[in-house]
């Protein structure tokens, strides 16, 4: 498999910031729209969000980070997006059950978080296990 080069590994801090404001506009879309709406919507945002304005979600946005197909640089797709996030959906999926699901996203989750970040930190090109089954790289525009 021949990479693209896209330049230096993103700092571990500006991936984990981009995907906390990510996870606010999730939160608040639990707490504004009624059960289980922003619960599906929120999960429906966490699948699809890195595929909006040209691989960007919008922390990635905010923060000029952008996913990107290692094999041809192309903005990630749809699909890209769905599977690199997949990981984390699953987690959220959870969270339509009430009181329990929120238990279980929580013991999902955090594990879950704890590898992404170990990954990002320790890969040479910090990809996180997301990036790793769509063939997706986070880089700095």
């Amino acid at each position: 498999m021949s990479t693209v080069d896209s330049g230096p590994k993103v700092s571990t801090t500006a991936r984990c910031a981009a995907r906390g404001l990510d996870l606010s506009l999730v939160f608040l879309l639990d707490v504004v729209l009624p059960h289980p709406a922003g619960v599906l919507l929120g999960l429906l945002y966490t699948l699809l969000q890195d595929a909006m304005w040209g691989g960007q979600s919008l922390g990635k946005r905010l923060l000029k980070l952008r996913v990107r197909n290692v094999e041809t640089n192309a903005p990630c797709s749809l699909r890209e997006s769905a599977l690199r996030n997949s990981t984390i959906g699953v987690a959220f999926f959870f969270g339509i059950i009430p009181f329990w699901g929120w238990i279980i996203l929580l013991l999902l989750g955090i594990p879950l978080f704890i590898m992404e970040v170990y990954l990002m930190k320790n890969k040479p090109r910090g990809e996180r296990l997301g990036d790793l089954m769509a063939e997706t790289r986070v880089v700095q525009e």
